[in-house]
């Protein structure tokens, strides 16, 4: 039998190694829990202090093993950032979730600041509660319904990170609540206010200096008229959207422009209406190396370039600038709040303005308009109920024309 070297001790009668590397001047040591070999070092550098330390955590580390509790603890933060690179590596095999961008976002910003040098079994109620307050200071304004289910969801990729590790146990993973304020009517345009808009905008980009100011504002109109026809996503979808996914189909003999888009859910095709075909073939002239030339010829070229974007500058970025830019211009239009919401309206309220018509003038159904916008029959119902009931007015009160009864009606 080979002989121990010098740096390895042998403790709890072989069931246990102390042992040092050369790198180090502390003494390690190596056992046994559920099948698998543990190594953790005791921060200690004489012998009899390596010795007395290693029992006690073979020790702690046996209870914990027969009464279910997870052997290794594990900062919050250490696990966050493993459950972000599991959500990194799902998507680049093409098995993530639009979500998963949203999810890291959260626990960077909120969660591991504030609770990431937490060990995540011990995070409970109270640790919670006083993440809700601090959240609520870092945010400014109390979080939606919406944004609390996205941040419940995130935690809970970090809790079931630790859960497969084993670093927490089922019963360890708290309660998670919910007391965010409901989703209320989103602010849209009405047809009145969309017109003041579009012939808004006209003397907007006029006005502005040349060079970049002005370039920005006319693709800013280009993308807004866009918006306004397509219903798709301001920002996710819109900055996603490239030329090569921009072309025509014929349907009953009919010509109809498709978009391809891909942002906050899965890729889908969008119809644009008619009226698109001269917003982006204007956007197209704007670049003079795309202006000659018919737009058909143009979309036949399947460019890679991305539609909405001024030279160089990144999604977010874009977004962000075109996002000020709208809220300036409809200030200077006396736009910027919604009358019927009292809320500010964004680029995301010409979405809504897109399903209210959609509701409104019998274009599509609810079903039709929920598989359009990529989103579901409950979110359609929810955020456009008000329009629904309207349209079943005649079916609620009666034909306008009907003669009043003379009859009380009954108690």
């Amino acid at each position: 039998m080979p002989q121990k070297g010098p740096t390895t001790v042998h403790i709890l009668e072989g069931t246990a190694t102390l042992f040092r590397r050369p790198s180090t001047p502390h003494w390690h040591v190596r056992y046994k829990i559920h099948g698998e070999w543990l190594r953790t070092s005791t921060k200690c550098i004489a012998l009899a202090q390596a010795r007395k330390a290693a029992v006690d955590i073979v020790m702690q580390a046996k209870f914990r093993e027969q009464n279910s509790l997870p052997i290794v603890n594990k900062r919050f933060k250490q696990v966050a950032k493993l459950a972000i690179a599991r959500m990194d590596d799902l998507q680049r095999i093409g098995q993530g979730k639009s979500t998963f961008k949203t999810y890291t976002q959260a626990l960077e910003k909120y969660f591991i600041p504030l609770i990431g040098n937490h060990n995540v079994d011990k995070i409970d109620r109270s640790v919670l509660s006083k993440f809700d307050a601090e959240r609520l200071v870092m945010m400014g304004k109390a979080p939606s319904a919406s944004v609390l289910n996205n941040h419940n969801s995130a935690i809970n990729r970090v809790f079931d990170e630790a859960l497969e590790r084993g670093y927490m146990t089922k019963f360890q993973v708290p309660m998670l609540s919910n007391t965010g304020f409901k989703s209320e009517r989103r602010p849209d345009f009405t047809a009145e206010e969309y017109k003041l808009l579009y012939k808004g905008m006209r003397k907007w980009v006029l006005s502005a200096r040349s060079g970049n100011e002005g370039l920005m504002r006319r693709v800013l109109r280009e993308y807004v008229l866009v918006l306004a026809n397509t219903g798709m996503r301001a920002g996710t979808e819109g900055m996603n959207l490239k030329w090569s996914n921009v072309y025509f189909f014929t349907k009953d003999a009919a010509r109809y422009l498709a978009l391809w888009v891909d942002g906050k859910t899965k890729a889908h095709e969008m119809t644009a209406r008619h009226a698109a075909v001269r917003y982006l073939d204007r956007l197209r002239q704007l670049n003079p190396a795309w202006a000659s030339g018919t737009f058909d010829d143009f979309l036949k070229l399947k460019l890679d370039a991305y539609v909405f974007r001024v030279g160089d500058r990144a999604a977010d970025a874009m977004t962000e600038t075109f996002g000020r830019m709208f809220k300036r211009l409809l200030t200077e239009c006396d736009l910027l709040v919604d009358g019927r919401t009292r809320k500010a309206r964004t680029l995301y309220s010409l979405r809504h303005m897109y399903a209210t018509y959609a509701l409104t003038s019998d274009r599509l159904s609810i079903h039709q308009l929920a598989v359009h916008m990529d989103t579901s029959v409950g979110m359609i119902e929810k955020h456009y109920s008000h329009i629904l009931t309207r349209n079943l007015a005649r079916q609620i009160a009666g034909d306008a024309g009907a003669k009043q009864s003379s009859k009380s009606p009954p108690k």
